[in-house]
């Protein structure tokens, strides 16, 4: 049902579907809140409501025992909020490892949000980019997403270096840090990341350490290391 300008809230009957297995509603104009009726779609495998009006807070059922299905969620580009949904409520998070696709970028998510969905241990992306995350990115990242290989944590308030664990990211495809108040060095083992394709850290306040004399890793096709007080040189 995408694109075609449906607006009001989610009509409260779609949430008495047991069977139902994908949702689509993106780029479309509802509003109001999700509803925690959610639960009632025990079969829900894909939830996608990307561009929309959405508010208010997230229903916590998403990320426990409730919908034990879903593996695709994407709820960018509305006006969500951590609400309820606490780093401490644990209980059906950790072993939610169904979820492996979700994006909430364009959002109002505080830093709660990203302790609790890093809770989720069989995550491949993961985009909180465009939210108010103002922490330091938890040190042991590295060893709480062993399967992730899309991380965008871009355009929020973060602060602090960027956590040696993610060496540990053997999955890391694209890692995207731009535009936030990271400090430290860019280290050489970042710019040498098997597998790596996009790497963007500018925007920040970090330095390039002049003893990285060369980047190995050839597979490397996208690279922001730009202004903000970037220092020191790669050397060819």
């Amino acid at each position: 049902m995408d694109e075609n300008n449906f607006n009001g809230c989610i009509p409260p009957r779609l949430f008495h579907l047991p069977l139902l297995q994908n949702l689509y509603f993106d780029d479309n104009s509802l509003s109001g809140q999700l509803s925690t009726e959610i639960r009632n779609l025990t079969s829900l495998q894909l939830l996608s409501l990307p561009a929309n009006h959405l508010s208010g807070s997230i229903p916590p059922q998403l990320f426990h025992f409730h919908l034990p299905l879903l593996w695709y969620l994407h709820l960018d580009g509305n006006f969500l909020n951590s609400g309820e949904v606490r780093p401490d409520d644990e209980e059906g998070i950790e072993n939610t490892t169904i979820l492996q696709d979700l994006s909430f970028s364009r959002n109002k998510f505080s830093d709660d949000m990203l302790l609790l969905v890093l809770c989720l241990k069989g995550l491949n992306l993961l985009d909180l980019s465009y939210n108010d995350l103002s922490m330091e990115i938890p040190y042991e990242i590295g060893n709480l997403l062993p399967s992730i290989s899309f991380l965008a944590l871009s355009d929020n308030r973060l602060t602090g270096g960027i956590p040696r664990s993610m060496q540990k990211l053997n999955n890391l495809e694209g890692l995207y840090l731009q535009n936030n108040l990271l400090t430290g060095e860019i280290l050489s083992w970042l710019l040498d990341f098997e597998g790596l394709r996009s790497l963007y850290v500018g925007g920040n306040r970090l330095i390039l350490k002049n003893s990285v004399e060369r980047a190995q890793n050839n597979n490397l096709f996208g690279l922001s290391l730009k202004y903000r007080g970037l220092f020191g040189e790669v050397i060819k």
